[in-house]
């Protein structure tokens, strides 16, 4: 693990050195800095952009670059084109909206388990969020049948 020497109290535009997640150590809702996770905000309904949940969240800046291994995926990725578009749907980014996509997908061999969508509860930033939000992460979860 290594440690950033920077100056977090002089309140600069980047208050930390974004870690390998693209979360700086200390992501705030109201920040307004330069990080990638930020600059991702700006690009709006172009692309699946979550809500903020709750007002701090972190970013580890321990990673070791062994091998391929889930720090290996990015949380706020970029959206590069389009498959699988309905009938009548273009690439614009008004006609992909949120009604308008289809994430189903299913895994396994011989026995196949169908997801509405493929997503995993775990990494909720903190155990203050996570009681926060309990209720609309168990609904969400189990109206989408993880």
């Amino acid at each position: 693990m290594r440690f950033a020497k920077s100056n977090d109290v002089l309140g600069t535009t980047n208050r930390g050195n974004p870690a390998e997640s693209s979360l700086c150590t200390l992501c705030r809702a109201d920040c307004m800095g330069q990080c990638e996770t930020w600059k991702s905000s700006l690009v709006g309904r172009k692309i699946h952009y979550p809500r903020d949940f709750g007002t701090v969240t972190a970013g580890a800046n321990n990673t070791t670059h062994v091998g391929v291994s889930y720090n290996s995926l990015r949380i706020q990725g970029y959206a590069y084109g389009a498959s699988g578009l309905g009938k009548g749907l273009s690439t614009d980014a008004d006609d992909c909206i949120f009604p308008n996509v289809d994430l189903t997908t299913e895994f396994g061999h011989k026995v196949k388990t169908k997801n509405r969508l493929p997503m995993m509860t775990g990494a909720l930033g903190s155990t203050f969020i996570a009681a926060k939000y309990w209720d609309s992460f168990a609904i969400g979860g189990a109206l989408v049948g993880i």
